[in-house]
């Protein structure tokens, strides 16, 4: 329930900086990829499904503790543990995109929204862990734009 209340109420979002977060950001980027599966694999055609979700978790999770390295170093271990919970609105991009889908817009904004309230909710104010995460949003968009 605190998950839920976290992803629309700010100050329950900054509360979270406990270990589960990690398995919880696992989890919600296997959401993602699983609702967007058909378009991931026409991203990868002819590999092995297994193979391309397993290499996809590798990534996520190289990226996110990048994030984590780089806030340790920049604010301390005590900050650690409330990056994974700025993945937490991306679970919500499944149903951005069923709306966008309604709205006749495309479904690639649904990752462009999430990225956004995601920002919001956490008010990361460190200018290096913002710009990574921003170049990391750019590099997916350069592979989520050809889904339109």
């Amino acid at each position: 329930m605190k998950v839920l209340k976290a992803l629309f109420v700010r100050d329950a979002f900054i509360k979270i900086r406990e270990p589960w977060s990690f398995l919880a950001a696992f989890v919600v980027f296997n959401v993602v990829v699983v609702a967007f599966w058909k378009h991931v694999q026409l991203t990868f055609v002819g590999s092995n499904p297994l193979e391309v979700c397993a290499e996809l978790n590798v990534a996520f999770l190289v990226y996110m503790f990048l994030l984590c390295g780089l806030t340790i170093l920049r604010s301390g271990s005590r900050k650690v543990f409330s990056i994974p919970a700025q993945f937490f609105p991306y679970v919500l991009t499944p149903i951005y995109a069923v709306i966008l889908t309604w709205l006749r817009l495309p479904k690639a904004l649904s990752f462009a929204i999430a990225f956004l309230h995601s920002i919001l909710l956490s008010s990361e104010h460190d200018i290096l862990v913002l710009s990574v995460r921003i170049a990391a949003y750019g590099a997916l968009l350069t592979v989520v734009r050809h889904w339109i």
